[in-house]
């Protein structure tokens, strides 16, 4: 049985808030704003992947890559 949305969704949050803590501790202004973009495509991404088998660090991937 797949993965429901919601469930994708919250695990997709959870794996950007770690990167959104490393960022922090590194104090790096180039990856706090580089997950900010991705924040916002990241719900592109995963509307996309939803018939698709999926982990959520791909669908994060997949928004990095597409971020400019």
């Amino acid at each position: 049985m797949g993965r429901t949305q919601p469930s994708l969704t919250k695990s997709v949050d959870r794996e950007l808030e770690k990167l959104e803590r490393v960022a922090r501790k590194l104090r790096d202004e180039r990856i706090t704003n580089r997950i900010i973009r991705v924040r916002e495509n990241v719900r592109y991404i995963e509307e996309a992947m939803q018939d698709e088998v999926s982990d959520p660090l791909e669908v994060i991937m997949l928004a990095f890559l597409v971020s400019e």
